[in-house]
């Protein structure tokens, strides 16, 4: 993964995981494809409320019950927490699955959004994530379709705002991506780009 600044230099690069499915065109949220294409940032879910972010979009789309949950960034925080607390294992534990951050793309194929989770509600989307087994997961395709990216780089990008709601992702496996990034993202509105490659 690199994330691209305005003027096309790399600010930040680290190996990632990808889905089982590989890196094409996702077909639905099942296939366990990441999905290859553009993408915008719509959310950003961590523990801290200040690091917190909703596309207006997407928190217009939110209705009753949940409204509360997206009206800012504590409501924000309690979905991640809802999140990083579910037992996918099914081991009596929480998974922390997500990491320290959830990071949502807006696309075609990217998920349903704000989902039940009990009496709270969870983000089901594709995401670049954190994951609780970086030795496993990071470098390798292992998971059901989002990107898994070390935590000492998810707090960077989120905490330095490198990444944040409305910055463009391009997930391709074009090794000629960053000399193609530097023309688009300097036309851009003036937001930092993530790219990935295979």
């Amino acid at each position: 993964m690199q994330v691209v600044g305005r003027s096309g230099d790399a600010l930040v690069s680290c190996p990632v995981g990808i889905g089982r499915g590989g890196l094409k065109t996702k077909t639905g949220m099942q296939d366990c494809v990441t999905p290859a294409g553009e993408f915008v940032v719509d959310v950003v879910l961590t523990s801290d409320p200040a690091l917190n972010g909703i596309a207006e979009k997407q928190k217009a789309a939110v209705l009753p019950p949940y409204a509360a949950l997206v009206k800012d960034g504590s409501g924000l925080a309690k979905v991640f927490e809802t999140m990083n607390a579910q037992d996918f294992n099914c081991d009596g534990k929480p998974d922390r699955a997500y990491g320290f951050g959830f990071i949502g793309l807006d696309g075609k194929v990217t998920g349903p959004k704000l989902i039940a989770a009990g009496k709270s509600a969870r983000w089901y989307s594709i995401a670049l994530h954190g994951t609780p087994n970086e030795a496993k997961a990071i470098g390798r395709a292992t998971s059901e379709g989002c990107i898994h990216v070390p935590d000492k780089v998810l707090k960077r990008l989120l905490r330095e705002r490198l990444i944040g709601v409305g910055t463009r992702v391009c997930i391709t496996d074009d090794n000629k991506l960053r000399s193609d990034v530097k023309r688009k993202s300097s036309a851009d509105d003036n937001k930092e780009q993530v790219n990935m490659r295979n």
